[in-house]
């Protein structure tokens, strides 16, 4: 047992202070090196639980994709857009030093594409119960319009250190959507 509290505090250090260097840096300028004196760890101890750095990045996005899955497929069934909108800000507040870096200068920027066209089919069902009248190839080409302006608005709160509220950010993804369903 206090192995295991060992490994998951090690690879908790080695987490926050690769995030603290992506936010500075791209995941390619980091050095082993200089993320095991932030972390204040040897290299033997990161090698233990990593092959590379690209490793690690892979690990963290890995558990935010999985968590915002998790999260917002619940969500998705509730048929409530408000309530969509509401979650995927508050993992964002409740995640916030990984979105830091994930959604900022050094992250990589394919990451919340991946994750946008996974919920892609069940966003436009959702839209599909509200407006049946419309056609698929709508639904898909307002899903592709919506998703890259959500994440656009969610880059700039995130990058302006989240100084509107969850709240207020929801309210506009919801006001935006509702639009775009109704003037289609």
């Amino acid at each position: 047992m206090k192995q295991d509290h060992r490994i998951r505090l090690t690879k908790l250090l080695l987490r926050e202070a690769f995030l603290d260097l992506l936010v500075e840096k791209p995941v390619a300028k980091i050095t082993v090196k200089e993320l095991c004196e932030q972390a204040n760890v040897n290299r033997a101890t990161f090698y233990a639980h990593y092959r590379d750095l690209f490793d690690l990045h892979e690990e963290i996005e890995r558990d935010l994709a999985h968590t915002i899955m998790r999260s917002l497929s619940t969500t998705l069934s509730s048929q409530s857009l408000s309530a969509f909108s509401n979650e995927i800000c508050r993992i964002i507040v409740d995640n916030e030093r990984s979105c830091q870096a994930i959604f900022g200068e050094h992250g990589d920027p394919e990451f919340p594409l991946r994750v946008v066209e996974t919920l892609r089919e069940s966003s436009i069902a959702l839209w599909r119960r509200q407006r049946p009248d419309l056609p698929e190839a709508e639904l898909d080409r307002l899903y592709t319009f919506m998703a890259n302006g959500c994440l656009s608005v969610i880059r700039s709160w995130v990058r302006n250190d989240m100084a509107d509220s969850p709240q207020d950010i929801a309210r506009f993804i919801e006001k935006m959507t509702d639009s775009g369903l109704a003037a289609l």
